[in-house]
């Protein structure tokens, strides 16, 4: 049998030694979490007063998470009023029309920061929908982006059969397998009367809606997707969820 020096003192030395590494893992654990606490609510503070005042426009927290064209200078005079007012078209939407906060976004189905910003706004849709209006507007870049305006032309034709938003989220997740055969099988897996779908996506029935939505993105000075409007004050970029969802229920009180 092996034997084991039990002196006491020993482990009451080591304890102790120990136990101030340990108090002093637990403090700086602790001003890591009320430092990282701290700066988030900074961090939304800082753009909730931004918003309020109208003046969130172009933030480069946010433009490295942005797909972007140039539109040869045709934004400037559109950008130079921080506050724009978005009409409300007949693009998809949820939420009742006189919410208090009413969240725009332009958007392409073959960008990556809007598939990635796609799961925040479902997520979010899902929590607020009965107080806040969601509304989604195409913006193809055609330029990069070769099957954004043919996805887009399909979701409305979703949208006609009151599919939208299964489409668009089978649409993002599934990027960028966006060919015409796939956005006609798409269809059917969300349920879509196919010939009703073919018919409309072949003749490009909402072709010119799209294009209106792409000319009113262009107006007003966006240069890249995503790009939001809270209430018509811009956001350009994917916004993180923990800043998104604070933003909503300041702006909801």
């Amino acid at each position: 049998m092996p034997t084991y020096d039990l002196d006491i003192t020993k482990p009451q030395r080591a304890e102790k030694k120990g136990g101030w590494g340990c108090a002093f893992g637990g403090w700086a654990v602790f001003l890591l979490v009320a430092a990282a606490a701290l700066f988030i609510g900074y961090r939304v503070w800082f753009y909730y007063q931004k918003i309020k005042t109208g003046q969130l426009v172009d933030l480069p927290q946010f433009e490295n998470r942005l797909t972007s064209v140039s539109n040869g200078g045709a934004a400037a005079s559109a950008a130079s009023s921080a506050r724009t007012d978005v009409e409300l078209d007949t693009a998809a939407s949820q939420g009742p029309a006189d919410a208090k906060l009413v969240v725009v976004e332009f958007a392409d189905f073959q960008c990556p920061y809007s598939k990635e910003e796609a799961l925040v706004v479902r997520s979010l849709m899902q929590k607020y929908g009965d107080k806040v209006r969601f509304e989604y507007r195409d913006y193809p870049l055609s330029e990069i982006h070769p099957y954004a305006m043919q996805s887009a032309v399909a979701a409305r034709c979703a949208q006609e059969q009151g599919k939208f938003w299964a489409y668009h989220d089978k649409l993002f997740v599934n990027q960028p397998s966006l060919s015409d055969q796939m956005l006609t099988q798409y269809a059917a897996e969300v349920g879509m009367d196919t010939k009703q779908f073919e018919h409309c996506f072949t003749s490009q029935l909402y072709r010119p809606k799209v294009e209106a939505d792409r000319a009113t993105a262009q107006r007003l000075g966006i240069t890249g997707t995503p790009t939001f409007f809270f209430n018509g004050s811009r956001v350009d970029g994917a916004v993180p969820i923990d800043v998104f969802e604070n933003l909503i229920q300041k702006m909801i009180k």
